[in-house]
């Protein structure tokens, strides 16, 4: 294995590991999407449209339509019209704000906990190198968005 696979592998194994971090340590009582959606909503004064949404999210509009369904299901969003076609505007109900600051607090002490044994120049260090990083991927085509992936995709490159 060259240097820079051992790197990369090193990395999409500490990714793995926040993110189960956040999951085991985070708020429980969130369906598929519907967190990032209070997360994103709550960030951005409580209300946008859904072709931001999508934009925001990475999710596409269908997809995006079930997980504001089911959050109106679950008291957490409103949904109303807006003037133009195919979209609507998203907006927090009380409940979903409560929620939403619930799990902007607890996400906030869980990346200090992982964080605490690093230093603010090795912070910032990290963040320069991740950023160059996403840069580099970006360049060679990678984007970001879920639908990039081949729907049934068997390659080792997108297991």
């Amino acid at each position: 294995m060259s240097k820079q696979t051992k790197t990369l592998a090193q990395l999409k194994k500490s990714s793995k590991l926040v993110n189960r971090a956040f999951h085991k340590n985070g708020p429980k009582s969130y369906k598929r999407g519907q967190g990032a959606l209070l997360k994103v909503l709550h960030k951005h004064e409580g209300a946008m449209t859904s072709r931001e949404l999508v934009d925001v999210l990475s999710f596409d509009r269908a997809e995006l339509k079930a997980v504001v369904k089911k959050a109106v299901r679950n008291g957490y969003v409103e949904m109303s019209d807006v003037e133009q076609p195919r979209t609507y505007k998203v907006t927090l109900t009380q409940l979903g704000e409560e929620i939403a600051e619930k799990r902007c607090a607890k996400h906030t002490e869980v990346a200090g906990n992982l964080l605490a044994d690093f230093s603010d120049e090795e912070i910032e260090q990290l963040n320069a190198l991740t950023e160059k990083l996403i840069l580099a991927a970006k360049a060679q085509g990678a984007h970001g968005k879920r639908r990039s992936v081949k729907a049934g995709c068997k390659c080792k490159c997108c297991d």
